[in-house]
């Protein structure tokens, strides 16, 4: 009874933690969402027309870069480490990350041209700058709660 009871406490308290990072991460994409659009300047009718098509390629970006990413970096970690990689499979594991980054670059290429399509080139210019001052000031956020809870 104990053990049901223990393992009941630890699987509510994970799914409360992964709750909270689902909250915390919509929260995030709740505030870049309205930061773009007054940073961009777009109409209702822009917005209607760019939204869908940004956040298509935002959720292809994200597989790219962060699960992709992520599989490949635990699999060398599943091996030991780099250090204890034998050079082909560090070659093979290298050849991998090159051909990722490619996919990653044409996905770039693919958005930017779906996106011309949706709006002119000043707005994708304050697109890609406002996209830049949005991460910055989320990391300067964060290091500042980290600083001012330890």
């Amino acid at each position: 009874m104990k053990k049901v009871l223990v393992i009941s406490i630890l699987f509510l308290s994970s799914l409360g933690i992964s709750a909270q990072r689902q909250n915390n991460f919509e929260k995030i994409k709740a505030l870049k969402t309205a930061y773009i659009t007054d940073k961009v300047g777009l109409t209702s009718k822009e917005a209607e027309v760019f939204w869908p098509v940004y956040n298509k390629f935002e959720r292809e970006l994200y597989q790219l870069k962060v699960k992709s990413r992520r599989k490949l970096m635990q699999e060398i970690k599943s091996k030991g480490g780099v250090n204890q990689l034998t050079e082909t499979e560090a070659d093979i594991l290298l050849q991998r990350y090159k051909k990722l980054n490619e996919n990653i670059f044409l996905k770039e290429q693919e958005k930017i041209r779906a996106l011309e399509k949706v709006l002119d080139a000043k707005k994708l210019l304050k697109l890609y700058r406002a996209e830049e001052t949005f991460k910055k000031e989320l990391l300067n956020k964060l290091k500042q709660r980290r600083i001012q809870g330890n």
